[in-house]
């Protein structure tokens, strides 16, 4: 069975004249790195995460030979060599490991500290020890970071915030960190210091409070975003919501197969009549008549004689739209122009986008500002 050396926690008193006590010389810089880097890997907060170290940490009544532990990066940056690392973890005095006496050497979480069951309790008591810190240098390292927070009392964890850099592709750091105290007053306290990194004195609050003003920016921002969105559809809603005079409408057939919209126009205004739209194609001998002014259909007819107006050499008769007839008629024409003009907007969007296409510039014929057949003819305005 593998045997011990526990390292005992004590906190009072210099951790150099502790270890000077028990025979223990004072630990360098690089072995107290050891010392912190592995201590976080048996800590509350990441051993309770990692899965590949505590299938580890099942295999062997909790001893895992450092062997495996020089694989992790961090502790491979500091050092590879097993009994170094082994010398420098018999000087820590936080209680939490123990180092085997055997060979190959081995370490464990000291049994008597069971690690935590990560739930939801445990997770917000985390939080209420759990502080926010922004003013670091961009370029700053994880060990600059860790040797700063070095100086406070047992700060279990930190945890650099970072973003993805679409330039780049590559993670930076924002400057702020979340650093977990081992005991709300010890955070507390940090918090109440004015605490410095270097020159720069640091912005900090509670994690909690932070997490909390950034919902609320967002919550701020989206609802700012969903107004605008909203008040983009009402102006949309507004120009797409036509009101067309009505008494304006007249249906004609019996014309010729060589008439044109220009032939129908003509005749229609050389009576006096504004012409606000004609729906028809050459080669058919019906259509529709839209006028421009309200009420002014009735006027027309009382010009034509028998209902009548030649045409190309044709007598065409005319007939008006009243009533349901000329309301159905007038919710298509409303649903087409409407639906041209969304189409037109979604076209100039995707024009910008992708800088222009070859129909660029051109224009396109229009009368009276008014567009759109109720019906897939081939129509235009006149």
């Amino acid at each position: 069975m593998t045997e011990a050396k526990e390292v005992v926690a004590d906190s009072n008193g210099d951790e150099n004249n502790k270890n000077a006590e028990n025979g223990i010389d004072a630990e360098t810089e690089l072995e107290s790195a050891i010392i912190r880097q592995v201590e976080y890997y048996f800590g509350d907060v990441n051993l309770s995460r990692d899965k590949f170290l505590r299938q580890q940490v099942q295999l062997d009544d909790g001893w895992v030979p450092l062997e495996i532990l020089i694989r992790f990066n961090r502790l491979a940056k500091l050092s590879t060599d097993v009994e170094a690392i082994a010398n420098a973890l018999i000087k820590s005095t936080s209680g939490i490991l123990e180092v085997s006496d055997d060979t190959p050497k081995k370490v464990r979480r000291n049994p008597e500290m069971p690690v935590p069951e990560m739930n939801e309790e445990r997770r917000k008591e985390l939080n209420t020890r759990t502080i926010y810190a922004k003013g670091f240098p961009k370029d700053s390292l994880l060990d600059d970071l860790l040797k700063y927070f070095a100086q406070y009392e047992d700060v279990e964890n930190v945890i650099m915030r970072k973003y993805m850099d679409r330039a780049s592709k590559k993670r930076l750091f924002k400057g702020s960190v979340f650093a977990t105290f081992k005991t709300r007053e010890q955070a507390e306290k940090f918090l109440n210091g004015s605490p410095k990194f270097e020159d720069t004195e640091l912005i900090v609050r509670w994690q909690d409070d932070y997490v909390q003003e950034k919902q609320e920016e967002y919550a701020s921002k989206r609802e700012q975003k969903e107004k605008k969105v909203k008040e983009r559809e009402k102006e949309v809603q507004e120009k797409d919501d036509f009101k067309l005079p009505t008494g304006t409408v007249l249906h004609f057939s019996e014309g010729s197969e060589t008439m044109t919209r220009e032939d129908i126009k003509d005749a229609i205004t050389a009576l006096g009549t504004e012409v606000a739209y004609i729906d028809f194609k050459v080669g058919d001998k019906e259509g529709w008549v839209r006028l421009a002014k309200e009420n002014t259909a009735k006027d027309l007819a009382e010009k034509l004689t028998d209902g009548k107006l030649k045409i190309s050499d044709k007598e065409v008769v005319f007939k008006i739209l009243e009533d349901e007839e000329e309301k159905t008629y007038l919710s298509k024409t409303i649903e087409e122009m409407s639906k041209r003009r969304r189409n037109m907007k979604t076209f100039q969007k995707n024009k910008g986008r992708k800088g222009g296409n070859k129909y660029h510039g051109k224009k396109r014929k229009q009368d009276n500002g008014d567009d759109g057949p109720p019906k897939k003819v081939q129509a235009t305005e006149s």
